[in-house]
């Protein structure tokens, strides 16, 4: 069973982990997607690319942005100002993770080897 840690929390949604499956919830306005540590971090360097990379003839309050998901036929659909808030989001989680990361390895490290 898994016991949930918080990574994010705002107004615009939260990101949860579980330590020992490593398994992450994303929660962003109306979407709940369950991934994988390795799909997060795929889909978290598409939404940064995404963001700064995006085009300046879209219409800022227009759902205009399709972002594929890893369940079959399934996408988030956001605008613009909304890419850019889960950008930021998932960059905080990127960071926080690649942290745990390292504290994991450290205190994993035995002098010597």
């Amino acid at each position: 069973m898994c016991n949930y840690q918080t990574l994010y929390h705002s107004s615009n949604g939260y990101m949860i982990r579980c330590p020992h499956c490593k398994g992450i919830q994303l929660a962003f306005g109306t979407s709940v997607v369950n991934l994988s540590g390795d799909e997060f971090f795929c889909f978290a360097d598409m939404v940064v690319r995404m963001s700064d990379h995006g085009d300046v003839h879209r219409e800022p309050n227009e759902k205009s942005i399709c972002l594929p998901l890893p369940a079959d036929h399934v996408m988030m659909l956001l605008t613009p100002a909304e890419l850019n808030r889960l950008s930021h989001m998932v960059q905080q989680v990127q960071a926080l993770l690649r942290t745990y990361e390292i504290l994991d390895e450290a205190s994993n490290y035995t002098p010597g080897e």
